[in-house]
């Protein structure tokens, strides 16, 4: 483990109070304590480029979301390619606020137009609320992101941890039941199974006992406020791991950190789309913890999002 991440572990293990007293999940509280979070580790603030707010319409309510454009200013009447995002935080926490320095970062690196979809979140919205967000968003895009400046002919979509399983699972749905096509896929410490015994997976036992940011306790727990209970967690849309048909998907980019209990099912299903054919590229940064890509503050943090902004100047703008 590097020492900038040990550093950061030690400062969150001491501020978990130590009781065995339950206590009222109050989800206002706990959503703005993960924001205070993100927002005091986001590092360089990346603060010239445009931002954009807007309302994507849904069935029967709008989407939030924001546009991000890079800070180099296109030529006028160039449509630049374009990324959907969906954050992570176990499909109940986090906000386009977590998000907002990590998507200028990767707008001003990349070169790439950024969206980062406020899709709903559980337990106020169960399954398959957020998925169903995600993939309207993704539909609306296709037909309206030239308005915005970009290139619906170089889409792509991005997330991470539950962001991460909604990205995959609206590329399957969309590359299974349209004719519509993304150009690129990209996964990051992905949730991928929330069926499985935790024994299926020797990182959920080595990492998830808590000390390392993400624990098993918690994989459940989220994995209970977004599901019904009539849902059934090895279903593909949930369980992503049980996707067949992987040849289907876009090509596809896979990250992961070394000390997150999801690390070996992503190794695995990396390893799955390799086999398929859909498998771009791979990374394992081994030094570091789940959620770091979000942490600026971390050395590590900086060259992972250099290397998605190189992989998408790769797939999208050859």
């Amino acid at each position: 483990m590097d020492n900038e991440t040990k550093n950061l572990l030690e400062q969150f293990n001491q501020q978990v109070p130590e009781t065995n007293e339950e206590v009222a999940i109050d989800m206002n509280s706990i959503r703005a304590g993960v924001r205070e979070m993100f927002l005091s580790l986001a590092g360089e603030i990346h603060s010239n480029g445009k931002v954009e707010s807007i309302n994507i319409p849904a069935l029967n309510h709008v989407i939030p979301a924001r546009v991000y454009y890079p800070e180099q200013e296109k030529p006028d009447g160039t449509l630049l390619p374009t990324v959907i995002f969906l954050h992570g935080g176990g499909w109940s926490l986090g906000d386009l606020d977590c998000y907002h320095d990590l998507m200028r970062a990767l707008a001003d690196l990349s070169g790439a137009i950024f969206i980062s979809v406020d899709y709903r979140l559980s337990p106020e919205f169960k399954y398959p609320s957020g998925l169903d967000d995600a993939y309207h968003a993704t539909l609306w895009a296709f037909d309206n992101v030239a308005n915005l400046g970009g290139d619906h002919t170089k889409l792509a979509i991005m997330g991470d941890s539950a962001g991460g399983n909604l990205a995959l699972i609206v590329a399957n749905r969309l590359h299974q039941n349209t004719s519509l096509r993304l150009v690129a896929l990209y996964v990051i410490y992905p949730v991928l199974d929330v069926h499985s015994s935790h024994e299926t997976y020797q990182s959920r036992l080595d990492f998830g006992d808590g000390e390392y940011l993400l624990a098993r306790e918690a994989i459940d727990g989220t994995r209970d406020w977004y599901l019904n209970e009539n849902n059934n967690a090895s279903d593909p849309e949930i369980s992503p791991i049980f996707l067949p048909k992987l040849e289907q998907l876009p090509t596809t980019t896979m990250l992961v950190a070394g000390y997150d209990p999801l690390r070996d099912e992503g190794e695995i299903f990396a390893d799955k789309l390799k086999r398929a054919g859909s498998l771009a590229r791979f990374s394992c940064f081994d030094s570091t913890i789940h959620a770091f890509l979000s942490f600026g503050v971390l050395d590590v943090s900086q060259q992972a999002r250099q290397y998605l902004a190189t992989a998408i100047q790769t797939d999208l703008f050859s």
